[in-house]
């Protein structure tokens, strides 16, 4: 499974989209199996000042990976605190979403290159398109 993070989805639905925006594209026209979590759908509908009832339905369609529960978020702390402690600083919610994408051995496809950082001292798996 593909969790794909709200700096993909921005590039999708910017006005020329990037590389990272065509390969979701692609990903979608191909019906390539991959999901959102909630953080991610909140960060996309807090930017938006348009279609905003539409975006929202197209989102709805595909699965949702949400936190499994306590655990998710001592995951997500410990990221934090390992990071801290090799002097990276990360956010609460990249932390949260490499927690949930770990949790359900998804990759995450993402243009920040903090979850590349959270890779290299987890088992965190970033999605490499070509």
């Amino acid at each position: 499974m593909i969790l794909v993070d709200s700096s993909v989805w921005i590039d999708f639905f910017s006005s020329s989209p990037g590389k990272a925006g065509r390969e979701l594209r692609r990903m979608i026209e191909e019906s390539e199996p991959f999901a959102l979590t909630g953080v991610v759908v909140s960060e996309i509908l807090q930017g938006l000042k348009q279609d905003i009832a539409a975006i929202e339905q197209f989102l709805a369609q595909w699965e949702l990976l949400e936190p499994r529960g306590f655990q998710t978020y001592r995951t997500a702390a410990a990221i934090f605190r390992s990071t801290r402690s090799k002097g990276i600083a990360l956010t609460t919610i990249d932390t949260l979403i490499a927690a949930i994408a770990l949790e359900h051995h998804a990759s995450v496809f993402t243009l920040d290159r903090d979850f590349s950082r959270i890779a290299a001292i987890t088992s965190l798996v970033c999605y490499r398109f070509p």
